[in-house]
């Protein structure tokens, strides 16, 4: 009898044991996306005093990016994944309405080289099923979607760079437009930072098999929170702008003021001008990243039988 029994268990609950396991036969994925980012930082953004994150979304300077990415599943619905991004962010005052930021006339833009590892839940799982809506027929699965979160943590390397009066792209670090390296200025910033990308995506199967490979279209927002900000140069106050010339030259001093407004940072009789709000350092530079992507597990060719 209690073999009986156990041979019924086994037959009810070996189909969904198999249908469990699946999973383990394509566990890896290669994923290639393009997108769209956007720099929230100290210049440019929305028409009002700077603010924090989404309130600071400035649509114009929307830039592009790409993706690389390598996904390998943990369990049914735990995934890690290492992703290698090229992102173009940008920033202008000329953008914003703003008074106080538009005089400043600071702009910028960064290629940022980005490594990550991140880590991923699956939400709401991709189902197996009929893609149409067949009338009479049960088990169709025609929603094959599936949402996940993810977090993780990487590096960027980037290089701030802005035009010269002559329309020739300079390397804003090289310029030191805070004072860096001077009695008083804050140290020189690396170029190096690390970042906590984390975000909610969307994926649809586009078709496949476990032999063949199985291909799938997806759809990612993202947030990176990074440790710096000196992504666009701006951080802190302006420095004294006679010393900065002597120093480090006359596109130095351009660059740290391309006003005139504070050049020479002296008392004009109403207050003192010397260490005038450059930038907001109590504020890290954040980035936002959109991309849309293609992504393929590949398939796992049964053995030939041996011949006898």
């Amino acid at each position: 009898m209690r073999s009986l029994i156990i041979l019924l268990f086994t037959i009810i609950l070996l189909p969904s044991i198999g249908s469990a396991q699946k999973w383990k036969r394509n566990r890896v994925e290669y994923s290639f996306g393009i997108g769209a980012t956007n720099f929230l930082g100290d210049l440019g953004g929305a028409d009002q005093v700077g603010t924090n994150g989404l309130r600071d979304f400035e649509l114009s300077a929307t830039r592009m990016g790409a993706v690389l990415g390598y996904r390998y599943q943990l369990g049914e619905d735990w995934f890690v994944r290492g992703n290698f991004d090229y992102v173009m962010v940008a920033g202008d005052d000329a953008l914003t309405k703003e008074p106080a930021r538009a005089s400043r006339k600071l702009s910028f833009r960064s290629h940022l080289l980005e490594l990550s590892a991140q880590g991923e839940y699956m939400l709401v799982k991709q189902k197996s099923g009929h893609l149409y809506r067949l009338r009479g027929v049960r088990g169709k699965s025609w929603f094959r979607f599936e949402v996940y979160i993810f977090g993780g943590i990487g590096g960027i390397w980037y290089n701030p760079q802005s035009r010269n009066p002559q329309g020739d792209w300079v390397s804003l670090k090289a310029m030191h437009t805070e004072g860096q390296g001077l009695p008083g200025g804050p140290k020189q910033y690396s170029g190096f930072t690390f970042v906590m990308p984390y975000g909610i995506g969307l994926r649809r199967n586009l078709g496949g098999s476990t032999q063949q490979g199985l291909w799938s279209i997806g759809l990612e927002l993202s947030m990176r929170k990074t440790f710096s900000d000196y992504i666009d140069d701006v951080s802190n106050v302006y420095y004294d702008n006679g010393s900065i010339q002597a120093a480090y030259g006359d596109e130095a001093a351009y660059f740290a003021d391309p006003s005139g407004k504070y050049h020479g940072l002296i008392d004009d009789g109403s207050g003192n001008k010397i260490g005038q709000q450059r930038g907001d350092k109590d504020d890290k530079d954040a980035y936002m990243l959109g991309v849309v992507s293609i992504n393929f597990k590949p398939g796992r060719r049964r053995r030939n039988l041996p011949k006898f």
